[in-house]
């Protein structure tokens, strides 16, 4: 029937599209990210991170961004990367476009350079500047104080985050009244539960959906078919200002290659670095005897890892706690452990969430057993790794017919979406961890 061959035809381009989004980011970015993080662990970290930690803490520096900078006094945490991330754009990107203006041309090596120092150091800058522009959306009366504010409103959202991949406002409007609103769940721009998130092709599938989401597409069409104009105006707008600094870019250079390795490129990157990075804060889901969605579990929290930029690891706090500050999160956490025992809760432990969720696309689940906390302290690691295979292959619903709702994503449209039934969902007896009374027969056929 037409619908299947269209359906195919549809998976068809999707693989290839996330093959392509592979390969580039395999030639041209893995090599800097891998190579700049393994600086870090390799012998940098004892001798960086001393010196990252003074200027955290500097009470001067602190004290001028208080007083000057921020709306609120805590977040003078960001001020000192902050700095770091202007100062190294100030120079990497003022240097290559310096260079480019002399000699007419970016030769591989300039090019390579740049990249390893957009990334930074463990990830510093590239982490830096998803953060603070995550920071900035989700401060929707603005982060700075007003005379700030009024200058450079979300600077490293709306402005230098188009050089790091960012189409401006992407975070203010669909991360925060789309990804947020509906937690991961059946209309987000980040649905994954339609895929198994350990198979490789799936991921190819994925990553179309991410540059979709990436280049304000599909949000702009959720919001329209939501009656949410008002967000869709403004994220049009910020592909607008996207395309425009693109254009200013090439009037500047004279070079659509420049354009291309310089602005276009880290938008391919960071494609594939949030859908990579987003199955694992998502992979897993379990449901509960009603049929819910536990948010224990479909959210993960990675405790004591390596990479973490203030509080970004605890990914189930930031959708279901976002009140609870980054410092406070351990106090948060330990008043969890409750749930945490009573729905095996996905917890890690010592790793980071690249490797979390690398493990998780390529199935590792020895690796995955190993870094999870156990808080019952009762299941074996082969169980933990059952447990982890059936959360993380489970389908909520078929990618055909989600692929359906996609082409006009109404709320009557999502109502009208059919999970599986929740009796297939239900990944027992890693629910709970006492038994529940079995239901009658009756009740039984009548669910």
């Amino acid at each position: 029937p037409p619908s299947k061959m269209m359906d195919k035809m549809h998976r068809y381009i999707s693989v290839l599209s996330g093959s392509i989004l592979t390969l580039n980011f395999l030639l041209f970015w893995a090599i800097p990210i891998a190579g700049m993080g393994a600086l870090w662990k390799a012998g940098l970290k004892p001798l960086m991170l001393p010196f990252y930690t003074m200027l955290d803490n500097n009470w001067y520096m602190r004290k001028f961004a208080e007083e000057y900078i921020y709306v609120r006094k805590e977040f003078a945490d960001y001020f000192a990367i902050s700095v770091l991330l202007l100062i190294n754009c100030f120079f990497t990107i003022g240097g290559v476009f310096r260079y480019q203006l002399m000699h007419n041309e970016l030769p591989a090596w300039v090019i390579a350079a740049y990249y390893c120092s957009w990334v930074g150091v463990g990830g510093r800058i590239m982490g830096a500047a998803y953060t603070l522009a995550h920071r900035e959306g989700h401060m929707y009366s603005g982060m700075y104080k007003k005379w700030l504010h009024n200058i450079v409103g979300n600077v490293f959202e709306n402005g230098l985050g188009c050089f790091f991949g960012n189409i401006p406002y992407n975070f203010t409007t669909s991360h925060v009244f789309i990804h947020h609103r509906l937690d991961g769940g059946l209309g987000d721009s980040f649905y994954e539960w339609d895929l198994d998130r350990t198979s490789i092709v799936d991921f190819m599938v994925y990553q179309q959906r991410i540059f979709l989401h990436m280049i304000g597409y599909s949000s702009m069409k959720f919001f329209r078919a939501n009656g949410q104009l008002e967000w869709a105006k403004l994220l049009q707008r910020g592909v607008f200002t996207y395309i425009a600094v693109g254009a200013a870019v090439f009037g500047i250079t004279r070079s659509w290659a420049f354009v291309f390795w310089i602005y276009v490129q880290p938008l391919f990157c960071m494609t594939y670095f949030l859908a990579l990075i987003n199955i694992g804060f998502h992979g897993f889901i379990e449901y509960d005897e009603n049929g819910k969605n536990i948010p224990y579990v479909n959210s993960t929290t990675i405790i004591e890892g390596d990479d973490d930029y203030f509080g970004e690891d605890d990914h189930m706090a930031h959708h279901y706690s976002s009140n609870v500050y980054h410092r406070d999160l351990p106090k948060h956490q330990k008043s969890l452990l409750g749930q945490y025992k009573k729905y095996n809760a996905s917890v890690f432990r010592g790793l980071s969430i690249a490797e979390l969720s690398i493990f998780i696309v390529f199935g590792l689940y020895d690796k995955l057993a190993e870094h999870y906390v156990d808080y019952t302290g009762k299941l074996t690691k082969d169980e933990i790794k059952d447990m982890l295979r059936v959360r993380a292959t489970r389908i909520e619903l078929s990618n055909e017919e989600y692929n359906k709702y996609l082409s006009n994503p109404t709320p009557e449209a999502r109502k009208a979406l059919r999970p599986n039934n929740v009796s297939t969902l239900t990944g027992q007896p890693y629910l709970q961890t006492t038994p529940q009374p079995r239901r009658s027969p009756r009740n039984k056929k009548r669910d």
